[in-house]
C-alpha cells in the first residue's frame, strides 16, 4: 500500500506522492514552484530532515524531497543499494517528473549520490550544494588513518545482522545522532520520527546494505583517490560542520588544477546535521548560490 500513512508528519504547503520509477515507488514531498530543486536525505533520515528549509526555498523553486530507496516512504526492496543503482533512482525519477535539469541540495550519502550525478551526468545538474560530506574528489594523505577510528559506526553498520540490530536500538541510534553535533543539534522528537521509520525490518536491512553497497565503497574510493583526478565541472558548494570528520577530509584539498568549481564553508560551531540544527543558515547559503549559478 503506497497511500498516504499515518506516521506520515505534516508540513504546511507540501503535498505527497509517490511514482513509480521501475516497479521502485519512489515517495517525493513537493512544495513551491518554478525551476526545479532536487533534496537528497542522508542516513537515517528521510524527507522530513528538509522541513526547516523547504518554506524558504519553495518561496523560489519547485522543491523535490526524495525519499530515497529503502527509506522514509519509498518502497524498500531486498537489493539496490549500490552507487549506481541509487544514482539511476534518481536520474529515472527525474526522467518520471519531465525535469531534464536541476539544482540539487544534498546531504550525508545523499551528498554521494548528488555528486556522482554531476560528475556521470553534468548534463542533469544545473548547481550541487554539499552537507555534512566531503566533496568526494579531494586528494587523500595520511591524515585519513586518525579518521578511521571517528568512522567506526560505519564499519560496524555494514555487517549484515549486528548492523539490522543496532537500527533498532534506541541507545544506539541516539548517538548516532548527537556524536559529533552540538547541544541540541537533533530534538528527540524527530530523532523518534526518523527511527520510526529505520526501526521497519525490511529498512534495517535496506540501511546496512547501503553502507556494504554504497558508503564504504565511496569511502574507501575516496581514501584511495580514485575520484581526485576525474573531472568535476558543476558548480558546487560546500557547507561542512567543524566538528565533524567531513571537515578534516575536505581539508586535505585537490590536486593542482582539478579543484573545479569547489567553494567551500566550514562553518564553526556545527556538526554533521547542519539541516536539522541550522536550516534557515542552510536554505540562505543555498539560495545565494544558486541565485548565482
Amino acid at each position: 500500500m503506497h497511500g498516504t500513512s499515518p506516521a506520515l508528519p505534516h508540513l504546511d504547503h507540501v503535498t505527497h506522492r509517490w511514482v513509480d520509477v521501475k516497479g521502485l515507488h519512489m515517495h517525493i514531498a513537493e512544495a513551491g514552484s518554478g525551476d526545479p530543486l532536487l533534496l537528497l536525505h542522508g542516513f537515517p533520515q528521510h524527507w522530513w530532515q528538509w522541513r526547516g528549509v523547504i518554506p524558504r526555498l519553495a518561496e523560489h523553486y519547485r522543491v523535490i524531497a526524495v525519499d530515497q530507496r529503502g527509506f522514509g516512504w519509498t518502497d524498500a526492496p531486498a537489493h539496490g543499494y549500490t552507487a549506481s543503482k541509487l544514482v539511476e533512482d534518481v536520474v529515472q525519477l527525474m526522467g518520471a517528473l519531465g525535469i531534464q535539469r536541476a539544482r540539487f541540495l544534498t546531504h550525508d550519502w545523499g551528498a554521494i549520490i548528488g555528486q556522482l550525478i554531476a560528475m556521470e551526468r553534468p548534463d542533469l545538474v544545473e548547481a550541487l550544494v554539499v552537507t555534512g560530506a566531503p566533496d568526494v574528489h579531494i586528494r587523500p594523505n595520511a591524515r585519513l588513518v586518525g579518521l578511521i577510528p571517528k568512522l567506526w559506526h560505519a564499519f560496524v553498520l555494514a555487517l549484515p545482522i549486528i548492523g539490522r540490530r543496532l537500527q533498532g536500538n534506541k541507545k544506539f541510534m541516539r548517538h548516532l545522532f548527537t556524536m559529533f553535533e552540538p547541544e541540541g543539534g537533533v530534538s528527540e522528537e524527530d530523532i523518534g520520527l526518523y527511527q520510526a521509520r529505520t526501526v521497519q525490518p525490511e529498512r534495517t536491512k535496506a540501511g546496512s546494505a547501503l553502507y556494504r553497497g554504497t558508503i564504504l565503497p565511496a569511502f574507501i574510493a575516496i581514501m584511495s583517490g580514485a575520484y581526485a583526478k576525474r573531472s568535476f565541472t558543476v558548480p558546487t558548494l560546500v557547507l561542512i560542520g567543524a566538528m565533524e570528520p567531513s571537515r578534516d577530509l575536505q581539508e586535505m584539498g585537490h590536486r593542482p588544477g582539478l579543484e573545479g568549481n569547489v567553494t567551500t564553508e566550514i562553518i564553526p560551531g556545527e556538526g554533521h546535521f547542519l539541516i536539522d540544527h541550522q536550516p534557515d543558515l542552510i536554505a540562505e547559503r543555498a539560495l545565494r548560490f544558486f541565485a548565482q549559478n
